[in-house]
């Protein structure tokens, strides 16, 4: 479920989350006043605490869920900047993608690799929501192997899965742009994805973004079902099927989906 810049079809980004554009080679006669800040620039320029206070529902970010033994968990959605995100917690994020997801990858056109994936994944305009869960019981009762004391993050925690996004434009839109979605398997199927999902779209509506875009593989119909049913559908820059010399017809390996925040006028 990702949206890899080189060859997924989202656009190069540069560190304020805009579409690189070449240089001009024609120099200006007078030089110019730069054209103020966009809405992403000035998204992207925020330190975390204002991102918080700014854009972030506190409504969704603690709740009681089921856990993997069919108790009920605490659960806690932290969002952090690609800067300020502990490396501990990082090679979470990175592991659990590469078990869930390299080799859904590999089959595609966008393939797996590592060192760029790394290297996305701390691109300065990216954002990351977090989620992690205390077990009903008392700390005592959590699996010590699973039980890391991080920075900013509270001890007996556990570490549940993570959304990857970023605020940026696609093809001259406005957009929060899921890259990765991501929970580890004993807490698949509980309703988790959802919860990250709708901390990451309030977020985009507050920002003031035109609609929620993300990417996701043919071979995850899982995926797919989960997103049409939150209300996304193919986009417009969605890779087409190819028809081949032969006539044969080669569907794509993977899909770009959108949902819009602007409420539909009525003509």
């Amino acid at each position: 479920m990702s949206a890899q810049a080189a060859s997924s079809g989202h656009a190069t980004v540069s560190a304020d989350g805009t579409t690189k554009k070449p240089a001009s080679r024609r120099k200006p006669a007078v030089a110019s006043t730069p054209p103020p800040p966009t809405l992403i620039e000035r998204t992207n320029a925020l330190h975390l605490e204002d991102l918080k206070s700014r854009f972030l529902d506190g409504s969704l970010l603690a709740f009681a869920g089921p856990s993997d033994n069919a108790s009920t968990s605490s659960y806690h959605i932290e969002l952090y900047t690609s800067s300020s995100l502990p490396e501990a917690t990082f090679n979470d994020c990175f592991d659990l993608l590469e078990a869930n997801m390299s080799t859904s990858y590999r089959i595609t056109s966008i393939g797996w690799h590592p060192r760029k994936k790394k290297e996305e994944m701390k691109h300065p305009a990216m954002r990351y929501l977090i989620l992690t869960a205390v077990a009903g019981g008392s700390s005592d009762d959590i699996n010590p192997a699973a039980e890391k004391a991080r920075e900013g993050t509270a001890v007996g925690s556990m570490f549940i899965g993570f959304l990857e996004f970023m605020i940026t434009e696609e093809e001259g839109a406005e957009v929060i742009y899921t890259y990765e979605l991501d929970l580890v398997p004993s807490h698949q199927k509980l309703g988790l994805g959802k919860k990250l999902l709708d901390v990451a779209e309030e977020f985009g509506k507050r920002v003031g973004v035109e609609k929620a875009m993300l990417t996701v593989f043919d071979s995850n119909k899982g995926a797919r079902r989960f997103y049409e049913r939150e209300g996304y559908d193919i986009d417009e820059i969605s890779p087409d099927p190819k028809t081949l010399r032969n006539g044969l017809v080669k569907p794509p390996t993977f899909h770009i989906l959108s949902k819009s925040f602007i409420p539909p006028t009525n003509d």
